[in-house]
């Protein structure tokens, strides 16, 4: 069991949590996750205990969350208050990659790359959900192909992406994981995402330079759009007369700007502009006005700016190492960039864009005391 006293977290007279939780950053190459306060920089302790951590859910109402590892291959459920692990589950398969919480968070599922627990093959499993503590109990399983993306879609069914099948299957989201129908989608079939005002999932297909718009409630692909290749990551800049989503690519310095009303329209090619943004990328962040976003690097020690109301690339600013992962504060005054070369993150300040002067974005400060490869910031109130 991991404990740490260094917390903001405390109990008001009625026992009520009343400051925020922290932010969990994904240490790749270390033991543990890292919990912290991003807006002071004050590191509060180290989580967790495993190989290979991968991601970090928060519980909507209770305050706790579930790391999951890769390597380890195991769950941990984690009191934000105490900063102790409260419960540690060795049995969810080997490789668990996919992880998503139920609509009314009933349920945790987990979706493996190899072998579920007591099998020789992948698919999903099912933990019921402790609605007082958050601890978590084995409630079922089915065998599937290899899973990734895994989300939870607008109409409250499981979506689970296939990895070699190229489609995605729509489960009961419950213990018994009943298949609900099968979505044909483009190759190896990867990350995956909500658009929950239009009722549509959004699925990265690694295996080729395509984005795929599934509608849930007829089965079908609403729309494909072009992408660079191997698109992963997805963020959505709402404009002041555009929407769009935003997709990296791993292999291409092409980045794809989607048209998302085109796309929920089923138009034939709702790829707005790919842009050469000098790099290949991995994560984008939006400002909260949707005028500019923030991309990170694969290859090159520098964050990239897009203005997005002209679809140019407005600067970049030099981070160092290789920055990795992007994350804007609610005010959008601050962006957190993680790094695969150095144990710190970088807090770029980006007040400047609300007043259209890209040209004065800059690492402000820097948080160190992180574990290896900080590259995964996930923070509770719906960031990603």
């Amino acid at each position: 069991m991991t404990m740490t006293t260094n917390t903001t977290i405390e109990p008001d007279e009625d026992g009520e949590r009343t400051a925020k939780r922290p932010t969990i950053i994904k240490n790749a190459a270390s033991s543990y996750f890292t919990a912290l306060d991003p807006e002071s920089g004050q590191v509060l302790g180290e989580v967790g205990s495993g190989q290979y951590p991968h991601t970090a859910l928060f519980h909507p109402d209770l305050p706790v969350a579930y790391l999951l590892y890769i390597s380890s291959a195991h769950l941990e459920v984690l009191d934000l208050a105490s900063l102790e692990t409260i419960q540690r589950v060795e049995q969810v398969g080997m490789t668990p990659i996919g992880s998503a919480l139920g609509s009314n968070a009933e349920y945790l599922f987990v979706g493996t790359a190899i072998d579920l627990p007591g099998t020789d093959d992948p698919g999903v499993l099912t933990l019921s959900i402790d609605g007082d503590d958050g601890t978590v109990e084995h409630a079922g399983q089915r065998t599937l192909s290899r899973c990734s993306g895994m989300r939870v879609g607008p109409d409250g069914d499981l979506y689970v992406a296939q990895k070699r099948e190229r489609e995605v299957l729509a489960l009961s989201a419950d213990d018994e994981l009943a298949v609900r129908d099968r979505i044909p989608t483009g190759e190896e079939p990867h990350d995956m995402y909500v658009l929950a005002e239009d009722g549509l999932l959004v699925v990265n297909n690694s295996g080729e330079s395509l984005a795929t718009f599934i509608d849930p409630e007829a089965g079908t692909v609403r729309a494909e759009a072009e992408t660079g290749r191997n698109p992963h990551g997805f963020a959505v800049a709402d404009g002041p007369d555009y929407r769009y989503g935003l997709v990296p690519a791993r292999d291409e310095e092409r980045f794809a700007v989607i048209d998302l009303d085109a796309a929920a329209a089923g138009a034939e090619a709702p790829t707005e502009a790919l842009l050469d943004v000098g790099t290949t990328t991995g994560f984008a962040g939006t400002t909260p006005d949707g005028r500019y976003a923030v991309i990170d690097s694969y290859d090159e020690p520098f964050v990239t700016i897009l203005g997005l109301t002209e679809l140019t690339v407005e600067g970049r600013v030099e981070i160092g190492g290789e920055p990795l992962h992007v994350v804007f504060s609610d005010d959008g005054e601050e962006c957190y960039v993680g790094n695969m070369d150095r144990n710190e993150l970088a807090v770029l300040d980006t007040s400047p864009l609300a007043d259209g002067r890209p040209e004065d974005v800059a690492v402000a400060r820097r948080i160190g005391g992180l574990g290896e490869k900080p590259s995964g910031i996930f923070q509770p109130e719906g960031h990603s």
